[in-house]
């Protein structure tokens, strides 16, 4: 959770500076605390919702298909009437609108 926590930390100071190091960082990390975080464990979830909308500021057809298949994967850990899967669908629905307009 510590590597996703910074990860977090560069996402947004990314958002707000606009440095492209911070989020190329950010994506590292989270590459690797989602390696460490078991299928089965609680946090999951909230890594791959993380680590989907972080790619998905790359704003490039490969990260965004890679979101997609990430937010995909966090979906299928919300059944229906899950208290997060409408937020997970949501994600997944601007990923796809995001990725029909990347050439």
């Amino acid at each position: 959770m510590s590597l996703n926590y910074l990860a977090s930390k560069l996402s947004f100071h990314f958002q707000h500076q606009g440095n492209d190091k911070d989020l190329d960082e950010a994506i590292t990390l989270q590459r690797e605390a989602l390696a460490l975080c078991l299928v089965s464990h609680t946090d999951r979830f909230g890594l791959l919702n993380n680590f989907a909308n972080q790619l998905s500021s790359q704003g490039n057809k490969e990260d965004l298909d890679q979101a997609m298949a990430l937010q995909r994967e966090a979906l299928a850990l919300c059944p229906v009437g899950h208290t997060d899967r409408s937020s997970s669908l949501n994600i997944l629905a601007n990923q796809l609108f995001s990725r029909c307009l990347v050439t």
